[in-house]
């Protein structure tokens, strides 16, 4: 009764299967998250709530995991009752009798979307210019890394352009900042506009802009 109670009272959604596996019996997270209610699922694959089609082999390791260890964790996208899909953090654990025969499965997952947006939003902040959206500094530095690498493995050459803006300052001191932004802004868009998908337009700083073309 212990576990009944700790099992419906979980934040996370719980679902447990026989070993075939069909669904047995799923708690109130499950529901909340899902939209689903007990009754629509119960005899059902968890696979109805797949939200994406992954390779074959990534199922094949995922339960050779589970055979070999008892559990597997990882992310996967789920699907809920209105169609919506989201990014969930899924743990599945084998439950085993006494002579350690397979008898049911335990699925644990929770919504990660608020997580993900925070770790895209960290990623933009360290590696993207806020006002012009352009990679900063140090994305720059990244990527050069990697098309020197690339240059030195292929023999092919690239160009490295440093760009101002002549007289900004005026503008500023004269116009104000707003404006200046909006001429930054603007300068970033056109810079974009003129070079390859797979080149790369970053902002220093101020008014210098750096264009990196490979190949």
């Amino acid at each position: 009764r212990r576990l009944s109670t700790a099992v419906e009272q979980s934040p996370e959604a719980i679902i447990i299967t026989d070993c075939h596996p069909k669904i047995l019996r799923v708690n109130k997270a499950f529901c909340d998250i899902t939209g689903y209610m007990p009754e629509e699922v119960i005899g059902r694959n968890p696979s109805l709530l797949r939200g994406d089609k992954k390779p074959k082999a990534f199922y094949e390791a995922m339960w050779a995991t589970i055979f070999r260890d008892g559990t597997w964790s990882g992310e996967m996208l789920d699907k809920r009752k209105n169609g919506d899909v989201f990014p969930a953090w899924l743990t599945i654990t084998a439950v085993t009798d006494q002579e350690g025969v397979l008898t049911h499965y335990v699925g644990s997952f929770f919504d990660i979307t608020e997580r993900k947006k925070s770790d895209d939003e960290i990623h933009r902040l360290a590696f993207y210019d806020p006002l012009t959206d352009l990679p900063n500094r140090r994305l720059l530095i990244d990527r050069l890394q990697h098309a020197l690498a690339s240059s030195e493995r292929s023999g092919r050459h690239g160009a490295i352009m440093f760009i101002d803006l002549d007289n900004f300052k005026v503008i500023n001191d004269t116009k104000g900042h707003d404006l200046g932004d909006m001429l930054l802004v603007e300068a970033a868009r056109r810079l974009q506009s003129c070079v390859r998908e797979g080149d790369t337009v970053a902002r220093l700083g101020g008014d210098e802009f750096v264009v990196m073309l490979e190949d």
